[in-house]
């Protein structure tokens, strides 16, 4: 591992903003205090462990950091499972930087509430993947949908992620989109990435539907019944939606079935 040669703290909160380490070649490098640097350097000498955590941030192994806090690699660059207690999420890269402070902190101060607020926040804001999951062979276009780390995904190309978002597969959320500017040739970043279509549910707000499955009565909050509904919509897109010349481009890259639709077999 690089020894740390020097440190460089804010004056204010005497927290290390950037520090200095030399490299195997012998060459002096600056590296910012991130949360990734801190665990893979260690320029505080706070860590329990020799060298740093290189094997967690750049391997596969999994931490046990309590009693019922489990973080671990998800395979996807920069994407993390969160387990606390029985429940399991995966972060999202933009969630990186949060994960990976809270895990310094879990290790270096025996403090685990950073993690325990984000998987909370994430649960809020996600569906429950094992109950939409099974939900996935009521659809008699089952075939049609493909379960992947960060959603479903129907045809191929079209996402729909654990937020209930809608997204073409090669579309990053995490990224700003441009939008055109009428008083230029070029467009304008805005801070936040658009949907592919945006979708609204007309339920109320708390409104539930009540599912069975495997015996067992589950409740769909209002997050699960957008999923469900953006993936129907997008298996029946152009009866939902009958712009040809806009599918005609879009589903270019999708793969695409000419029958006509059969709406009744599920509906929310």
């Amino acid at each position: 591992m690089p020894e740390v040669l020097d440190v460089s703290r804010d004056d204010e909160t005497d927290e290390i903003t950037q520090f200095l380490v030399l490299g195997d070649d012998g060459q002096p490098t600056t590296k910012v205090a991130s949360p990734e640097n801190l665990l893979l350097y260690d320029p505080a000498d706070e860590l329990p462990f020799d060298g740093g955590m290189y094997d967690f941030v750049t391997g596969d192994s999994a931490l046990r950091l309590s009693d019922d806090v489990t973080v671990g690699q998800s395979g996807d660059e920069y994407s993390y499972v969160l387990s606390v207690g029985e429940n399991v999420v995966e972060t999202t890269p933009a969630q990186a930087d949060e994960l990976l402070q809270g895990v310094y902190d879990a290790v270096a101060e025996d403090d685990v509430s950073a993690l325990k607020s984000l998987h909370a926040e994430i649960i809020k804001n996600q569906v429950r993947r094992n109950i939409v999951n099974i939900l996935a062979q009521t659809f008699e276009e089952k075939h049609r949908i493909e379960i992947v780390a960060n959603g479903w995904l129907v045809d191929d190309f079209y996402l729909v992620d654990w937020n209930a978002k809608m997204y073409a597969k090669n579309d990053d959320p995490d990224e700003d989109d441009y939008v055109r500017d009428r008083g230029s040739q070029s467009g304008v970043k805005k801070d936040s990435s658009y949907e592919f279509v945006r979708l609204t549910h007309s339920v109320s707000d708390g409104d539930t539907t009540e599912v069975t499955i495997g015996g067992q009565n589950y409740m769909l909050s209002e997050r699960e019944m957008l999923f469900l509904s953006k993936i129907k919509w997008l298996l029946h897109r152009r009866h939902y939606h009958p712009d040809t010349p806009f599918w005609e481009f879009a589903d270019k890259w999708a793969t695409v079935e000419e029958r006509e639709p059969n709406l009744d077999v599920f509906d929310i």
